[in-house]
């Protein structure tokens, strides 16, 4: 046998979740821990619920304690626009984020849209990430549709590399022009649980634009993992979508005085 892959899982939670089903969908840090070491995961970027579905101030001070001497983890927070304090502290210090050792930004694309975007209330938010070259993922999960959405935020931003982040496989066309019209714009695996999509993907955009997440606890790791593990592809190929993409875009984080 092979060595096995190093997959850095970017899409995990932990916390309690508003949403009941499915069964086991409140998961912990010994929880996830202990599905990583089953089923051999590396490293994975967390998020916290709360921080994702009510108050991402208080969530990422949660996900702080939970990630205290976890080495293999690394916070995922989530940003909101800057509009007012007293709504939700926005993110806009390159060296608090550094500080807290972000692993990437998530931004849920219907705030986004509704914000107005990065040529509204979220542009201090994306000048910071721009700053340190910290990945933004563009959060489809809830909202699944990418057809109305501005990528073109990827030209305006050229340091900040962008992640489409739960598209479900519609408008495959728009996703692959747009992959191949922005260097800086990449694609996670969450919800793309079939078999074919990592082939598929990689020989119209190339694999260097694959990132792997799983989208655990709402969904099983283990299909995630098969979709890169049963590719019809090169094993460099698959070693680069499970975790050598994302490592690469994580090398790249610091200051800019620090960029090669």
């Amino acid at each position: 046998m092979g060595e096995p892959l190093p997959f850095y899982d970017t899409c995990v939670r932990i916390g309690h979740s508003r949403a009941p089903d499915p069964p086991g969908n409140v998961a912990g840090v010994a929880e996830l821990r202990a599905e990583m070491a089953r089923l051999g995961i590396a490293a994975s970027a967390v998020e916290h619920a709360v921080a994702r579905e009510a108050s991402p101030r208080l969530g990422h001070e949660l996900l702080a304690e939970a990630l205290a001497d976890e080495p293999s983890l690394r916070p995922a927070w989530h940003f909101m626009p800057a509009l007012s304090d007293r709504i939700e502290r926005a993110y806009t210090d390159p060296a608090e984020l550094l500080e807290a050792d972000v692993a990437l930004g998530r931004v849920d694309a219907q705030d986004f849209l509704a914000g107005g975007g990065d040529r509204a209330c979220f542009a201090p938010v994306l000048e910071a990430c721009s700053a340190i070259r910290l990945p933004v993922f563009l959060d489809f999960r809830s909202q699944g549709n990418v057809g109305s959405f501005d990528f073109d935020l990827c030209r305006r931003w050229p340091n900040v590399p962008f992640v489409i982040e739960g598209f479900g496989g519609y408008p495959l066309h728009r996703v692959v022009w747009c992959l191949r019209e922005y260097p800086n714009l990449y694609l996670s695996t969450v919800r793309l649980a079939v078999f074919h999509a990592v082939p598929l993907l990689c020989d119209l955009v190339g694999p260097e634009k694959l990132i792997y997440g799983s989208n655990w606890p709402a969904e099983t790791m283990g299909l995630s993992m098969g979709v890169v593990l049963l590719a019809d592809v090169d094993p460099a190929i698959r070693r680069l979508v499970a975790g050598d993409n994302f490592r690469r875009l994580l090398g790249r984080v610091g200051p800019e005085e620090a960029q090669p």
